[in-house]
């Protein structure tokens, strides 16, 4: 249930608020460190208002207050007083800056507000240079030496000697008046420190709203019990700001506890956008009916497992993560809801050592602690190996048959779609969903131009534990022997935590084994860091600008004015370059793969490796981009290594296969073999 706004103020943090205190407080804890340790890195002191500017205007006061406690601990225990010191004129002007934002406020409200609040500073600077006395002398010795030296030096050069007594007489006012003196200084200095800050955090502002939350799950003022079902949709459409189509509708449809739906459809038809409706956004247009509060997150509520397992793990632990957030006094056991996904035994594992499959079990797991009335799973087996997906849709389909709850399942597998109760087929806008265009793949560099089957990447005895002498490690691979040849097609197959990701990882230079060598041309890949490509599991999360064109040519190393270069990148990957301008919230998954994929081959790598590259894709998106790939490493000589649990339709593409099992190749593998 949604709290009115005098209950919220008195009830103690929530776990969302806890959580980005946390966060804030470790950032600005690592820049007052920082500040009060590097030399001439006080200019930090600005950035360091970020963090809580932007807790202020997104939560109530006293989330800045646990964020300023917090850091304020960490810093003073790290580097003594002088780190507090940088904290606490953070969370001051910071919190002042978010406040006037908050509220609207421009930067004549700023102004005034600074003033004010530097007025209120500089009086408690007098305040307690009067009580300590010794600290007061101190400062004014020092500004008698310092006025001092100034003088000295002024009065040896022609001309100013004049300026040196000016010097000694302004010294010995402010010390003569000096509860004047110091309070009109620090109103002056903090007013200028709060002013810079505004105008730092004003630019924060301007970059974070030019960016849609395209899947930000939206709180809803509610002051209903918490009931989301049954939910009806009559007419609903969505579009999302910027844009001129609806990315969903017009929808009509019911849903009732106990009833297992599923959600399927092409890429860009509008899935993601419906689970964001029925988790609480305001539609655009139509109705949408529930007989109570959506309750997000909330015990009897709604629950929702994202397709990106990493933005919901928060706990260190398995079982911290599970637990995460409930009431108190809310008992669980939280060994069962592990042994129901799949997790069995991996209570005490760090979440930082899971598989991407591993991460998704555990993001249902912790949904299923708050006993939700609706539960949206979206792509949850997009990255889990076929057993573990028998074992999700199992459970899936049973929780209605045993709990108070309905289920909406949101997959692009046919066979999962089946096993529900009834089935929604979403066709979407055109504009979303057509978005491969028959583009001819560029010929770029020649096959014939490499020496196709030579030995390109060598990989001898490696191993990679983490967390290495301590009492967590955890061996992921061990003896891996491989040899991949220039042009090669090789596919990695295993099981969920077998060790895929990480192999991918050092092949690609960013992890070194801790045990054995991986080479590239004979010399350490982790020197050449590029020369691989790797395309992460979540393509989302390797976009790093906002525009398409930016995207690419910041990946690639060229201006993005060269439209030219822009158009031909998104061509080599059957985009359609009018594509360029568009932000990249805007893209459905499909496009974000092929956005990916576009800026790594534009830095032309001599291999390119891909971390199950079809989750999260529809049939058709999938088909593509392994014809598109195939094409690439036939026409061009690339070499392609997939890694992946789901090995079905990659022949083509990958016509050399290795299993990797519990951190290893089995005997049975040929890892020094394969033809082209």
């Amino acid at each position: 249930m949604k709290m009115s706004t005098a209950s919220r103020r008195s009830t103690p943090l929530r776990p969302d608020e806890l959580a980005h205190a946390a966060v804030m407080a470790a950032i600005c804890s690592a820049i007052g460190v920082t500040a009060a340790t590097v030399p001439f890195a006080a200019p930090l002191l600005t950035l360091g208002t970020v963090p809580m500017a932007l807790l202020t205007y997104r939560h109530r006061p006293r989330v800045l207050g646990a964020a300023a406690i917090a850091g304020t601990v960490v810093s003073f225990l790290v580097v003594g007083l002088a780190g507090p010191c940088v904290i606490v004129i953070s969370a001051y002007v910071g919190g002042l800056v978010g406040l006037v934002k908050r509220r609207g406020g421009g930067t004549r409200s700023m102004l005034a507000a600074a003033v004010a609040g530097g007025t209120v500073f500089g009086l408690g600077v007098a305040a307690l240079l009067a009580v300590l006395s010794p600290f007061r002398h101190v400062i004014f010795d020092l500004i008698t030496i310092y006025s001092a030296a100034t003088a000295n030096v002024l009065g040896v050069v022609p001309g100013l000697e004049s300026g040196a007594d000016r010097v000694r007489d302004a010294a010995g006012t402010m010390i003569r008046y000096w509860p004047i003196s110091a309070t009109a200084m620090t109103i002056v200095v903090m007013t200028s420190v709060n002013m810079v800050a505004w105008w730092a955090v004003s630019r924060v502002f301007a970059r974070l709203g030019s960016i849609p939350d395209v899947h930000q799950l939206d709180q809803v003022a509610d002051d209903r019990s918490v009931a989301p079902v049954p939910v009806t949709l009559r007419d609903v459409c969505f579009r999302y700001p910027g844009t001129d189509h609806d990315a969903v509708g017009p929808l009509n449809l019911h849903v009732v506890s106990g009833e297992h739906l599923a959600i399927t459809g092409a890429n860009g038809s509008g899935k993601t956008t419906l689970m964001l409706l029925l988790s609480g956004r305001q539609a655009s247009s139509g109705t949408l009916e529930r007989p109570g509060a959506v309750g997000l997150g909330q015990c009897g509520g709604t629950a929702v497992v994202m397709q990106h397992p990493e933005s919901q793990v928060l706990g260190t632990r398995v079982v911290d993560d599970v637990v995460w957030g409930l009431p108190p006094g809310v008992s669980i056991d939280v060994d069962q809801l592990l042994a129901e996904v799949g997790l069995a035994g991996l209570g005490e594992r760090d979440t930082a050592a899971l598989s991407g499959g591993e991460l998704q079990r555990l993001t249902v797991a912790a949904a299923l602690a708050r006993e939700p009335r609706l539960l949206i799973a979206d792509e949850i087996t997009s990255m889990v190996d076929q057993a573990g997906r028998e074992t999700l849709i199992d459970m899936l389909t049973g929780l209605p048959k045993h709990h108070d709850m309905a289920v909406v399942h949101i997959t692009h597998f046919n066979d999962e779609a089946c096993t529900a109760d009834r089935i929604v087929n979403l066709e979407g806008n055109e504009d979303n969903v057509d978005m491969v265009i028959s583009a001819p793949v560029p010929t770029g560099r020649s096959a014939s131009s490499h020496h196709v089957g030579n030995p390109l990447l060598e990989l001898k005895g490696v191993g990679h534990e983490y967390g290495s002498g301590t009492p967590w490690a955890s061996t992921s691979l061990h003896g891996i022997d491989l040899v991949v040849g220039e042009g090669e097609g090789v596919l990695i197959h295993g099981l969920n935590g077998s060790g895929k990701s990480t192999l991918a990882w050092i092949m690609a230079g960013l992890l070194e084994p801790t045990t054995g060598s991986c080479l590239l041309d004979g010399t350490p890949v982790s020197d050449q860091v590029g020369a691989v490509a790797l395309s992460f599991q979540a393509a989302r999360l390797q976009l790093m600008r906002g525009r398409v064109d930016v995207e690419i040519a910041s990946a690639s190393g060229f201006d993005p004015e060269d439209s030219s270069r822009v158009e031909r990148a998104l061509s080599a990957v059957g985009l359609d370059p009018v594509l360029a301008q568009r932000r990249i919230d805007q893209l459905s998954g499909g496009q974000m793969r092929r956005v990916v994929l576009a800026s790594l081959l534009a830095r032309e790598p001599r291999a390119i490796i891909l971390d199950e590259p079809l989750a999260g894709l529809d049939a058709a998106s999938s088909r593509g981009l392994v014809t598109l790939l195939t094409e690439l490493r036939r026409d061009t000589g690339l070499t392609v290594i997939v890694i992946s649990h789901d090995f079905l339709g990659l022949e083509e593409l990958c016509p050399r296969t290795l299993h990797l099992q519990d951190g290893s190749f089995p005997t049975t593998s040929s890892p020094t073999g394969g033809t082209r």
